[in-house]
């Protein structure tokens, strides 16, 4: 068989989570997806060749193994989210990194308040609540604001320990709300904890979609 087919077939199925889990239980017709995938990928390849490549990934013991491994992080996964947040895009510069280094002279804890810091190589973006966007902005210089954005919600995820023994959760998800128009617009993962930032018009479309995967 064609080592291109094989390959562009197995790539489908891998980003389809739907497919993957119907595979794994051995529920899908087999020849129905051969057809699927070669009019959406438009696979110039025999219908017999799809099947065998579709076949040959569900007796892959490996593959079935990660399905299934995959789905144990995901159905032990807790999910939040936060809402009525906004987003500040800095510079990545000493004063900033100052300033951010107390956050408690910042924020007030105590009143339930949110900062969230996500660090790159060459900008910052904080994600507070929107009632403190006006206060936490006026701190830094306007050339040091690369952007901002007033609505934007939060879901954190936070994983079971074996996470970090699970190749292709991220993916799953981020291929899931791709597929469903939802970007991401900026992400933080730490140890278990996940942090994804999405337009708020799409929080809860965001939220449902994840609870889904890790249901």
């Amino acid at each position: 068989m064609d080592e291109s087919i094989r390959e562009k077939a197995w790539k489908f199925i891998d980003t389809d989570i739907s497919i993957k889990k119907g595979l794994s239980r051995k529920i899908i017709n087999v020849r129905s997806l051969a057809k699927y995938i070669i009019a959406n990928q438009k696979i110039n390849a025999s219908l017999d060749s799809v099947i065998s490549a579709i076949r040959r990934y569900n007796l892959d013991a490996k593959k079935s193994d990660e399905i299934y491994s995959i789905h144990s992080v995901l159905k032990q996964a807790r999910v939040a989210i936060r809402t009525k947040m906004s987003s500040l895009l800095l510079k990545r510069t000493d004063f900033v990194k100052t300033k951010l280094g107390r956050p408690d002279k910042l924020m007030d804890f105590q009143g339930h308040d949110v900062i969230r810091v996500l660090e790159g190589s060459q900008a910052l973006t904080i994600v507070i609540d929107q009632k403190n966007f006006e206060k936490i902005k006026s701190i830094f210089p306007k050339d040091l604001v690369l952007e901002e954005n007033r609505k934007v919600g939060m879901i954190e995820i936070n994983y079971p320990r074996i996470l970090k023994k699970t190749p292709g959760v991220f993916s799953i998800i981020y291929n899931e709300l791709a597929e469903n128009g939802i970007s991401i617009i900026d992400a933080l993962i730490s140890s278990n904890e996940h942090i994804l930032i999405v337009e708020e018009e799409k929080l809860l479309k965001a939220f449902e979609i994840i609870q889904k995967l890790c249901g």
